[in-house]
């Protein structure tokens, strides 16, 4: 796996438990992870971002803007 596209809000558990869980294995630790999600409060938005994370994109995204997203993060 090169790179992490997560969702914020999702059955069971939410992304940042999902990303910390990602973070804390020694396999995954190391992955680029980027939020992709339509969750848009300001709350949520610096709770995930506080993780520092790859990047945050919001939906619907443009496929541009992803590429673009993805690139940075991948080279």
């Amino acid at each position: 796996v090169d790179l992490i596209l997560l969702d914020y809000e999702m059955p069971g558990e939410d992304g940042p438990t999902v990303f910390q869980k990602i973070r804390n294995n020694p396999t995954t630790s190391n992955i680029p992870i980027v939020f992709l999600t339509g969750i848009n409060e300001s709350d949520k938005i610096q709770k995930a971002l506080s993780l520092r994370p790859a990047g945050y994109l919001l939906k619907p995204v443009n496929k541009d803007d992803l590429l673009a997203k993805v690139h940075e993060v991948l080279d």
